[in-house]
């Protein structure tokens, strides 16, 4: 096996038990009367649609690879696209839906079906669904975002408030809500932290725009585009590394402490091979690998937190209800969308 660093060797126990997982599928090849993979013609083991960075996509592929022999297929986009394929049926079917908030992932729980990995024993109650549709990958706190190169020292942003200063109008960066499940994470924990009616100024300060991906919001403030922007947490602290100029705070008011998800979609294909790359995503050596290369908080509760974020029992949390959310997501998103059309629309 080639080794990466960060990662465990296969002697550890958690690999072994992938190992088995990876020996039952050769196992159940070997007894039945013909190879049954030649029954998915030229298909991958393995199919996981994603909306989580390349880069760490990437490590997990070919690790997972590595350990289990098997080959994967990786199909990468917003978690709004994604689900929306899934549900219409057009481009086929993954095995894993790994990505998306717990709300976005809640909304469409019929699209998933119950897997209880043994790696959830190290994963709180809070953050995975009661059912088992869907267990709790990281934790995706919503952040301020700024350049401190251009924001003047004792302005920097420490509220929520920030998000509709007059000052900043067509200076806030966020993304598209309907494609970015953090997006929608982080407009829910904007209303849920200061109300419907901040919602609609925060809209109107957007001038009109919003971004692709929530990716789109980081470069926009570490080029100077924009000042002031908010999204997930983990970006930031992956901005922090490429040495830009680029700065995040917790807002005083408080953020939310969603979890993203990983779920084995119902009628999965090859559902053994994807209740073991479940387990491989949710165990300690990609929680490790996670927090230390791409600064992403372990929904485990034995990881700990990324160099430069505050530990756990250190933020203040808000309310945040995800079966309301995920129950009001649609009209949460249209009511934003055409406040921020609107504006934009009256602006020119």
């Amino acid at each position: 096996m080639r080794k990466r660093p960060g990662f465990a060797s296969r002697a550890a126990p958690y690999a072994a038990a992938l190992l088995a997982a990876g020996c039952a599928l050769a196992l159940s090849a070997a007894c039945a009367p013909r190879n049954p993979g030649a029954e998915l013609g030229n298909d991958p083991d393995l199919v996981v649609w994603t909306s989580h960075p390349e880069e760490l996509v990437e490590a997990a592929r070919s690790e997972f690879e590595d350990r289990s022999g098997l080959r994967l297929e990786v199909r990468r986009g917003g978690t709004g696209e994604l689900l929306a394929l899934l549900r219409s049926g057009a481009e086929g079917r993954p095995d894993v839906f790994w990505g998306g908030g717990a709300e976005s992932l809640a909304a469409c729980a019929d699209l998933f079906e119950p897997y209880r990995s043994p790696e959830a024993a190290a994963i709180p109650d809070a953050l995975r669904d009661v059912a088992w549709r869907w267990t709790g990958f990281s934790m995706l706190p919503t952040v301020l975002v700024y350049n401190a190169r251009l924001v003047e020292p004792g302005r920097e942003p420490r509220s929520w408030k920030a998000l509709a200063d007059p000052d900043l109008r067509g200076l806030v960066a966020f993304a598209d809500p309907r494609i970015s499940g953090s997006a929608f994470t982080a407009l829910a924990t904007v209303e849920a932290a200061m109300g419907a009616a901040f919602v609609e100024r925060f809209a109107a300060n957007l001038d009109g725009r919003l971004r692709e991906e929530s990716r789109a919001v980081f470069a926009a403030v570490a080029s100077g585009e924009c000042l002031v922007g908010a999204s997930f947490e983990n970006g930031a602290l992956e901005a922090l590394r490429f040495g830009t100029d680029l700065r995040f705070s917790y807002p005083d008011e408080g953020t939310s402490l969603v979890p993203d998800g990983i779920a084995l979609v119902a009628g999965a294909k090859r559902p053994l091979a994807a209740r073991a790359f479940i387990d491989f995503a949710l165990g300690p050596d990609l929680a490790r690998v996670a927090a230390f290369r791409y600064g992403r908080r372990s929904a485990r509760s034995d990881a700990p937190p990324p160099r430069g974020a505050l530990p756990l029992e250190s933020l203040r949390s808000i309310a945040y209800d995800i079966a309301a959310q995920a129950a009001g997501r649609e009209a949460l998103i249209a009511r934003f969308v055409a406040a921020v059309e609107g504006a934009g629309g009256a602006a020119r």
